[in-house]
């Protein structure tokens, strides 16, 4: 089984997946995953908060996935080792703990799915860079290009798609003003990049995080999940999506 939530923020927000409050996760297993949409934040300064939480989730039984948010550190992430995982390239940050790569298209749990990580921080002002806020935290154009063509490699299908920020339909898109003059030459706009892709893609389902609720949205009659409390198995999310039954935070 496949379960999948956003933005546990390191500590912060991490109790949403503890076995304790998640009762799922006492009965997973090694065949089990748990997906993260962003805004990991285990992997921050390298030091002994870091050591705490990935030994804690190797201790878990399942598999823990995430792609890159906004508030992740990227210049410890590019430490780890790049290796291959499920068809396409991931970052392996414990022996169970890995980072889907921008762009890489993974076969998993029956289904296929599509990494694109990465986000907008609506507080640059606040934020020091190198410290704090990275420039690196949405699509460089060479990242574009290769996430266009992995999907061209596969006549654009893919059964899900992973991506912390939203796509500019989305009226999430709209909560905050970005300024691309905050980031060099050779990034994207991430709102935009994602809107050109979902237009190609033909795709079942669409989970994202960053915005802090929990709610489904409809676009050419396929859904877009954004996920923050909420813990729940991909197969409830896709045939509530189906359905058009409301997101209520089932753990």
């Amino acid at each position: 089984m496949v379960y999948i939530t956003s933005d546990i923020h390191g500590a912060f927000d991490i109790h949403k997946i503890n076995p304790r409050e998640f009762i799922p996760g006492q009965t997973m297993t090694g065949d089990d995953y748990l997906v993260i949409c962003g805004d990991f934040g285990c992997v921050w300064d390298g030091g002994s908060s870091d050591r705490f939480w990935l030994n804690w989730f190797e201790s878990l039984p399942w598999t823990t996935i995430f792609i890159e948010g906004n508030h992740e550190n990227f210049d410890v992430l590019e430490h780890y080792p790049v290796v291959e995982w499920n068809q396409g390239k991931v970052r392996q940050i414990r022996s169970n703990v890995f980072m889907l790569m921008r762009g890489e298209r993974y076969e998993f749990a029956g289904k296929s799915w599509l990494a694109l990580g990465g986000g907008f921080s609506h507080d640059v002002e606040h934020r020091q860079a190198g410290k704090n806020w990275w420039n690196v935290e949405i699509f460089s154009k060479e990242e574009a290009l290769h996430a266009q063509q992995t999907m061209e490699a596969h006549d654009w299908k893919v059964d899900i798609v992973l991506s912390h920020d939203v796509f500019s339909a989305h009226p999430l898109a709209n909560k905050y003003q970005h300024n691309m003059a905050n980031y060099s030459d050779d990034r994207v706009h991430q709102h935009e990049f994602l809107e050109s892709m979902r237009q190609k893609l033909d795709y079942q389902i669409w989970f994202s995080g960053h915005y802090h609720v929990d709610r489904i949205d409809y676009f050419d009659q396929k859904p877009c999940v954004v996920l923050f409390d909420t813990v729940e198995e991909v197969d409830t999310l896709i045939q509530k999506a189906k359905d058009h039954q409301p997101l209520d935070l089932a753990q």
